[in-house]
């Protein structure tokens, strides 16, 4: 698999995509680009964290036996959000494999779909980066919260603490609870 600079592989993603073309030549891919190159991607992360974190990219196109361009793809990358349980800041841990197929989606048949592949149609002008950042899109979780909640941080803490009254419900609302919270902080 080639092994491209940050800068070539920059021009390589910001290319307009001609799946068949790739395919047929069955090109591959490899890089490391700053998360800073990814400009949706970036728009995401948290003021005051480093956009230079790599973006690890690795794509390989190819023809299926009917001569129809595949594109596989390992997408590995961290990105700040907000725990929705605690309400601090996390660090994502993504892993995204897309594994698309281009072409007239009705042409396409269920024998590439079950073996994980999905129809892709693209519209002209996109670029491999505004497709992968797409996938990277579809993968991120709605409500981001630590894999434990052990690791969530004080808030959580003091929500679970709430003694529930005689019905066996929080005597506060939540939101009351979180107001409370805010202006002792």
């Amino acid at each position: 698999m080639a092994r491209y600079s940050s800068r070539l592989m920059s021009a390589e993603l910001d290319r307009s995509l001609e799946p068949a073309a790739l395919a047929a030549r069955d090109r591959r891919w490899s890089a490391d680009t700053p998360l800073g190159d990814w400009p949706r991607l970036a728009a995401l992360e948290p003021a005051g964290r480093d956009a230079g974190q790599p973006v690890r990219v690795s794509v390989h196109w190819r023809e299926d036996e009917h001569g129809r361009p595949l594109l596989e793809g390992a997408l590995e990358l961290r990105l700040g959000a907000t725990c929705q349980r605690c309400l601090e800041p996390m660090e994502l841990e993504l892993q995204v494999r897309p594994k698309l197929l281009f072409g007239d989606p009705a042409q396409l048949g269920a024998a590439l779909e079950e073996a994980g592949f999905e129809p892709c149609e693209l519209e002209p002008g996109t670029t491999l980066r505004q497709l992968l950042e797409d996938e990277i899109l579809l993968a991120l979780p709605v409500f981001p919260v630590h894999q434990r909640e052990e690791d969530c941080g004080a808030l959580a803490e003091k929500l679970a603490q709430l003694e529930p009254d005689q019905d066996g419900r929080s005597g506060a609302s939540p939101f009351a609870v979180l107001a409370e919270l805010k202006r002792k902080n």
